[in-house]
């Protein structure tokens, strides 16, 4: 199976992955931030860039507050759900 049927027919597993390790970031990390909520947004297939080496898969997810975005959270894992990385941005 390639790559991208892989993250087609396991969607829902990256997110809920994102979602697991989002939730065991120190919540120091965002300064005490009350988050509403956190949105799948995208999933990507990253196979070159600058500061991940490793072609891996790129899970991002939209942080909101009050309703509105206050930032993002990406997750990179190998396309055996393995961690690669992760940025937390907080606007």
């Amino acid at each position: 199976m390639n790559i991208l049927n892989l993250v087609i027919q396991n969607k829902e597993a990256y997110y809920n992955l994102a979602s697991e390790y989002f939730n065991n970031i120190n919540p120091e990390e965002y300064e005490n931030i009350k988050l509403d909520n956190i949105l799948p947004k995208s999933i990507s297939i990253l196979i070159d860039h600058e500061f991940i080496l490793t072609p891996c898969i790129k899970v991002k997810m939209s942080l909101f507050q009050d309703q509105k975005e206050i930032g993002t959270y990406y997750l990179y894992v190998t396309k055996d759900k393995e961690f690669v990385d992760e940025f937390l941005i907080i606007k």
